[in-house]
């Protein structure tokens, strides 16, 4: 059996809010992120559904939680609406997440408008709605998500006139790719 360091467990309170609230776990010792399940939906906003967990959670003092999808989420038409969500430290309400629904059609008003042949591929379904999809999401997989506690550092601003020079200075936004011309065109 390899060797392995013995982490330490912080202590997080945890408020189960309804009953079918699950608590947060692992698959394995060794993963990172804590799943969360999906128990309802909360409501829907243009293309995004927020989903509702059922629960609370009260990080240690000096951490937060990210909550971010699971790979899994790949395979599906599906994506986190902001990105990253930050549970900070003093947040008591309810976690919740929002998805967004890829489609075709997106930009109208999916919640209400039906589409006759389905507004995505989903499970071997193609629901005519979006409350259908998040249904479907809800039945299916409901552990899309999950929290990683992470240790905050604060920080304090000192404006100064100049930043010290560095090799990369103020290239930004791909100034470190390979030159485009440099790339191979696949036929």
């Amino acid at each position: 059996m390899p060797w392995r360091a013995e982490v330490k467990k912080n202590n997080v309170k945890i408020k189960l809010l309804d009953s079918n609230a699950v608590v947060p776990t692992r698959a394995h010792d060794t993963d990172t992120g804590y799943d969360l399940t999906f128990t309802g939906i909360d409501k829907v906003v243009g293309d995004v559904v927020f989903f509702k967990t059922g629960i609370s959670l009260q990080p240690p003092s000096g951490y937060y939680f990210e909550v971010v999808p699971r790979s899994s989420i790949s395979k599906l038409p599906l994506e986190m609406a902001n990105s990253v969500g930050i549970i900070d430290e003093s947040y008591r309400g309810e976690i919740l997440i929002p998805v967004r629904v890829t489609h075709q059609q997106m930009g109208t008003n999916p919640r209400s408008t039906p589409f006759p042949s389905g507004i995505v591929q989903i499970f071997d379904f193609k629901p005519d709605t979006l409350l259908g999809v998040a249904n479907l999401v809800l039945q299916k997989k409901p552990c899309l998500f999950q929290a990683i506690l992470k240790k905050r550092f604060d920080c304090k601003f000192e404006v100064i006139s100049d930043l010290d020079s560095s090799e990369r200075e103020n290239g930004g936004f791909g100034s470190t790719d390979a030159d485009v011309d440099d790339i191979p065109i696949l036929t």
